[in-house]
């Protein structure tokens, strides 16, 4: 059973999915990089390309959105028809984001319109019912034959597999619940600006909690009451306890800003000896295998099996933990065997079944490297702690610093602190002042924060945290420095 922690009060949005005290998947949404795959918008097509088939589209990003052809739903009712006959230059359309802005390229749209839930999607356009192929015996004929009762001509849905857990009732509820909410978004298009967000699919609340089976969650933790409210109002059948909890790192294995550590390490050590060092570049993402400390007693072909198969397991963690994506190289320990290189791929590929984005395994190449791709909806985890500059060192780009502080910060309350007293790098402080809400920051805390601006710190350092005593005391032995009370 797998339990889902989301912290919402800070700047930084952090969801964390934990199972066996090990965890499996960290999301971040930052305000400055949002994550928009999901994300429905009315949108003003820009330009028409006749040549590609396909128009950009402004969202009110800062690169346009790329749209083809046949994501439109009148393509499919006009297949001979050229694009440049099925919309114009200026027209307003309603699309959604299927893949984020990346590097140069502006976001990947559709107008294909999703509505998702945990058991259905909704297609207000697609015209057709799909189930898993998971659902098991009759359940999804009879679930498909249920939607055809209650859609209309152009409506369609797809049935999925978590759709097992729910009643026909629950289903008919659901669909019609996302019908309305479709027909209101429709109807609020109609008066919002061009270009304008219509609904922002947050990573960490809905996107996050849709990936997992209702019957796999556990439990879910959320630090502000207001929204676990609203979770609890929404997620009408998820039998899984909502709780509000002010302090969620009471129930983690380590504080978020430990984990957000580890996923940047290159270096990755399994508990048997065996470690893998992860290299990402623009290209590609390349994993190099060490047997490192392993003290199998077997022959040599055999501790090569064991290291690989220990191997795969972490790297499937691992891909899934830092949201690596794209072509992925990975160099085991050499194996004479064909069978051998089949038995870790196998073990690869169930490791990944779990993962809720698609991972295709291409095989061995005659250097004995294994290329695999995995979807990329979002930049890796890297790009975003660490920067695009460099995404191999470990370093951290200075936003992350200003977050990671904030979060600290956060872990004070309900403590017995009266004073904290921080030095902080100028650059730093500026993008701090620049990037976080201080009246709701100063609202939440119970104690007083004082800031020193130096150089002396590459990022922040917290020098006193204790009583207004301790900290008075401070200030008068070194009143030479000019120091900032924030609150």
């Amino acid at each position: 059973m797998i339990s889902l922690f989301i912290s919402t009060q800070t700047t930084e949005k952090i969801a964390l999915a934990i199972e066996n005290n090990e965890i499996k998947e960290v999301v971040i949404d930052r305000p400055s990089q949002r994550q928009l795959v999901g994300s429905i918008f009315v949108g003003k097509v820009n330009k028409v390309e006749k040549g590609l088939q396909a128009a950009f589209i402004d969202i009110g990003a800062d690169k346009l959105g790329f749209l083809q052809r046949n994501e439109l739903p009148i393509a499919r009712a006009n297949p001979d028809k050229k694009i440049e006959s099925l919309i114009t230059e200026g027209a307003r359309i309603i699309v959604q984001v299927i893949k984020d802005a990346y590097d140069t390229k502006g976001a990947r749209l559709t107008a294909n319109i999703t509505i998702p839930d945990q058991s259905i999607v909704y297609l207000p356009y697609g015209n057709y019912i799909a189930a898993s192929k998971k659902l098991e015996g009759d359940s999804g004929k009879e679930k498909k034959n249920l939607i055809e009762k209650l859609r209309n001509d152009r409506e369609g849905a797809i049935i999925r597999t978590a759709a097992v857990a729910y009643s026909d009732k629950e289903i008919e509820q659901t669909f019609l619940h996302l019908r309305k909410r479709w027909i209101h978004l429709e109807k609020i298009s109609r008066k919002s600006k061009v270009p304008s967000c219509l609904h922002y699919d947050a990573p960490v609340l809905d996107r996050f909690i849709r990936k997992f089976s209702p019957r796999e969650i556990e439990h879910i933790y959320i630090d502000d009451p207001s929204i676990a409210k609203d979770l609890r109002d929404r997620y009408l059948y998820l039998e899984a306890p909502i709780t509000w909890e002010r302090k969620l790192e009471k129930h983690l294995p380590k504080t978020i800003n430990q984990v957000l550590d580890e996923i940047v390490q290159p270096k990755v050590e399994a508990n048997n000896g065996v470690s893998i060092y992860i290299e990402e570049t623009e290209a590609m993402t390349i994993i190099d295998v060490n047997s490192g400390g392993y003290t199998g007693k077997t022959d040599k072909a055999r501790t090569h099996l064991q290291v690989n198969i220990s191997a795969a397991r972490l790297i499937a963690r691992q891909m899934r933990l830092r949201n690596l994506s794209g072509i992925i190289i990975i160099d085991f320990i050499d194996m004479k065997s064909s069978s051998d290189e089949r038995k870790v791929m196998d073990v690869l590929k169930k490791e990944l079944i779990d993962d809720p984005i698609r991972s295709e395994i291409y095989g061995f190449t005659r250097l004995g490297l294994l290329e695999i791709t995995r979807k990329r909806e979002a930049p890796p985890h890297s790009k975003l702690l660490i920067g695009a500059e460099d995404s191999n060192r470990t370093k951290y780009a200075n936003l992350t610093y200003v977050y990671a502080l904030e979060r600290e910060l956060f872990s004070y309350i309900n403590s017995d602190v009266e004073s904290l007293f921080v030095e902080i790098n100028p650059t730093i402080y500026k993008l701090w002042q620049q990037q976080v809400d201080l009246v709701k920051l100063k609202e939440m805390m119970h104690y007083s924060l004082y800031m020193y601006s130096t150089k002396k710190v590459a990022s922040y350092k917290i020098k006193l945290a204790g009583s207004s005593e301790l900290t008075e005391d401070y200030l008068a032995m070194n009143s030479h420095l000019l120091v900032d009370k924030e609150f």
